[in-house]
């Protein structure tokens, strides 16, 4: 039997002062990229002079269900978050398959959610809605309730300096397929992993209800849909004050509309996965038809 957790929220939690971020002066980056063609080791490596840092972006993973009743509570409390700390808190929610909540009739999983639901110690009796702020554990545990949020959200922005990251994307609505090439730099060395999630906006389904109805048109927001190459975790790469680029190639599901969808570039530590910065760029500006005349 899953477990549904009791999801509350307080107001000040929720209206929390937006911390001010000290802006950080930011290299200039010109990106002439043309087509998909292989890039010689030359062109990954370019030396600049300076720092290469900007403000820093944080995640809010939300592990989610549509059987889970106190889920749509929870997606509230994420929103509302992201509405105060804007593109620094970007919302990624996860289905993983291995919970009795995402299991039914309407399908959101996909593996790279389990993969990263089951490397924070995830079961299938792991209470829902639960979630974390950019993978770090505290006390020995990934798993917070949404009336912990906004108290990570506070602590994480604290942390406003981190490598600086630029995507650029090319989207094949025909063979539904994005190309993606990401430019970061850091006065910091060391090895990172940078990955590629494809994220996927209102998706109007079935999700049950605190009241203990059942809503079929609920827009289910900013799920995890596809990475790049199948790599969760994505590239393993060094990070130095050179300019160093990074690709990736994502396939969009079918069942995804272009237009909701947008690709999450993640930085992980490759120590402990925990996130060290993000980018989120949104697909708006592409139009896909289906055969039938449905937006893809």
């Amino acid at each position: 039997m899953p477990i549904c957790a009791e999801t509350t929220r307080s107001d000040d939690q929720l209206y929390v002062l937006v911390l001010e971020m000290k802006k950080i002066l930011y290299i200039a980056l010109i990106l002439l990229f043309a087509g998909c063609e292989v890039i010689g080791e030359n062109e990954r490596l370019i030396p600049v002079s300076g720092e290469g840092t900007t403000d820093r972006r944080h995640v809010l993973l939300e592990f989610t269900g549509f059987r889970c009743v106190n889920c749509p509570t929870a997606a509230q409390t994420a929103q509302a978050l992201h509405t105060i700390y804007g593109e620094n808190l970007i919302v990624i929610a996860l289905h993983p398959a291995s919970n009795p909540f995402t299991q039914g009739k309407e399908d959101y999983t996909c593996p790279a959610a389990d993969s990263v639901y089951r490397y924070m110690g995830g079961t299938e009796t792991t209470p829902f809605p639960t979630g974390n702020i950019d993978l770090k554990a505290e006390n020995g545990t990934y798993f917070f309730d949404a009336a912990e949020w906004s108290r990570l959200a506070v602590q994480a922005m604290a942390d406003s300096v981190a490598p600086d990251i630029a995507v650029t994307l090319q989207t094949d609505t025909a063979n539904r397929t994005v190309s993606i090439q990401a430019v970061y730099t850091s006065p910091k060395t060391e090895e990172v992993q940078i990955a590629f999630w494809l994220v996927e906006d209102s998706i109007p389904g079935m999700q049950a209800m605190p009241d203990g109805s059942v809503q079929k048109d609920y827009p289910h927001r900013h799920v995890l849909r596809a990475v790049a190459n199948d790599q969760t975790w994505g590239k393993r790469t060094l990070m130095d004050s050179n300019i160093r680029l990074v690709t990736g190639d994502v396939n969009i599901p079918q069942q995804c509309r272009i237009t909701h969808c947008s690709i999450v570039a993640l930085m992980f530590d490759t120590k402990d996965k925990h996130i060290l910065q993000a980018y989120e760029t949104k697909l708006d500006d592409y139009d896909y038809r289906s055969d039938v005349g449905d937006e893809r």
